[in-house]
C-alpha cells in the first residue's frame, strides 16, 4: 500500500518512512527516504519549500514525489509516474505523450487505491479524482503547464498530524 485509504498517509514502505500532513522538515529530513532520494530543494520565497526526490519503484511504476512544505510543516504532496520514453525536453514534447502520462498515473492510482475514480472530468482539464472522508487523491493534466500530475488534497479538519 502507498496511500493509505483511512487518513491520506503516504506509506513508503522500502523506506520506512511516512509521509502526512502537518509533518515537520526535521522529521522529513530524519528518513531513510530523505537519505537516500533527495535531489533538490525550490524556495518559492513565500514561506513555502518544494522538496524533490528521485524516483523509486512502486508496483512496477517509477514514481517520483515533491513534497511542499509552508514553513516547517509538510502542506501539500505530488506524484507522477515516469518511463524513459516520456519527453525529456520541450522538442520532445508533445500532448499526446503527456496525455499517455496522464493515463498512466490514473491506472497507477487506481491500483495503487484498489478503486476507480470517484469522478472524471475533461472541462476545464482532464482530470481524474479518488474522494475519501479525510480528503482526495487527484491526477490532472494541465495544458497551461504542459503537464501531468498527481497529488493529495486533505480536508481543513485533517490538516493536523497523523501518524
Amino acid at each position: 500500500m502507498l496511500i493509505n485509504s483511512e487518513n491520506g498517509v503516504i506509506e513508503l514502505e522500502t523506506f520506512a518512512t511516512t509521509l502526512y500532513k502537518g509533518m515537520s522538515i526535521d522529521q522529513l529530513k530524519q528518513t531513510d527516504f530523505y537519505k537516500e532520494k533527495y535531489h533538490s530543494i525550490w524556495n518559492v520565497k513565500t514561506g513555502y519549500f518544494w522538496y524533490y526526490f528521485k524516483s523509486i519503484e512502486i508496483t512496477g511504476y517509477q514514481v517520483s514525489f515533491s513534497v511542499c512544505f509552508f514553513g516547517n510543516h509538510l502542506d501539500i504532496i505530488h506524484m507522477n509516474t515516469w518511463e524513459s520514453n516520456d519527453a525529456k525536453d520541450w522538442k520532445d514534447w508533445t500532448e499526446e505523450k503527456e496525455m499517455k502520462v496522464f493515463h498512466r498515473n490514473n491506472t497507477f492510482l487506481t491500483q495503487i487505491l484498489e478503486r476507480p475514480p470517484t469522478q472524471k472530468k475533461k472541462i476545464p482539464y482532464p482530470s481524474c479524482t479518488f474522494n475519501f472522508p479525510w480528503g482526495n487523491v487527484w491526477s490532472v493534466y494541465d495544458p497551461r503547464s504542459a503537464s501531468s500530475l498527481m497529488g493529495i488534497n486533505w480536508n481543513e479538519e485533517e490538516k493536523t498530524n497523523k501518524k
